[in-house]
């Protein structure tokens, strides 16, 4: 467990930062050498003209791909394609929790059926309001 003389807050965008969609962020707390994350949103982004052909674009999830160990789980803001659109994708690599609202759930699972061979991916529903660890 991290003290307060060697734990940093760092925020890590990995997309959404600058950008129109693919909203991937990084929380992390605790020592450079042992420090914990959480994602906040898995979203993809649409492309432009100058992608010909590409449908969608997906976050770059290396970086906590190589920090797995030390994911502590992924929360879903709200049911847009940028912020959840990248889950059915992303989660097999990641399968860390994910936390939703019960309409986002819902979504996701909609999505999930209009898929071929799509993870099953457990999600806990939190409620506005409600406090979740």
């Amino acid at each position: 467990m991290a003290t307060a003389e060697n734990a940093e807050l760092v925020f890590v965008p990995l997309g959404g930062v600058g950008e129109i969609g693919m909203n991937f962020a990084l929380y992390g707390y605790g020592p450079a050498n042992a420090r914990e994350w959480i994602v906040v949103d898995v979203g993809v982004t649409f492309p432009d003209a100058s992608l010909p052909g590409v449908d969608l674009v997906l976050p770059d999830t290396r970086f906590i791909e190589e920090n797995i160990a030390n994911l502590r789980g992924i929360v879903i803001t709200h049911a847009h394609e940028d912020h959840y659109g990248a889950l059915l994708d992303t989660w097999p690599k990641l399968k860390a929790p994910v936390w939703m609202t019960p309409f986002g759930a819902g979504l996701l699972e909609a999505k999930r059926q209009g898929e071929q061979g799509p993870p099953k991916i457990p999600v806990t529903i939190y409620r506005a309001g409600e406090k979740f660890s």
